[in-house]
């Protein structure tokens, strides 16, 4: 009996402006998850396309609505939010 192997040679191009776009989502998906709150609270964000600034620019009252949060714990992940921002913005002017 002869097998017969074909190789699949897949020869994927993205765009500039799409690698760009996937890189903004890893390294948003990566500064969710330093910060420090519970991992559904961090599956939340990411699955409602909140990125670190959408965060720090989205008031305590529409993230919980958003998140079907507490108000108290959205201004928790906001706090933690800003905490998160003043590190990076320290480590960059650093």
């Amino acid at each position: 009996m002869n097998s017969i192997v074909a190789e699949n040679k897949v020869n994927v191009h993205y765009s500039p402006s799409a690698l760009q776009s996937i890189k903004e989502k890893l390294i948003t998906i990566d500064l969710i998850n330093q910060l420090d709150i519970a991992d559904g609270l961090k599956e939340l964000l990411i699955s409602n396309g909140f990125t670190l600034r959408l965060v720090l620019k989205t008031s305590t009252s529409d993230l919980a609505k958003i998140l079907g949060i507490d108000d108290y714990v959205a201004k928790l992940v906001s706090e933690i939010g800003v905490r998160i921002f003043l590190v990076i913005e320290r480590g960059l002017k650093g």
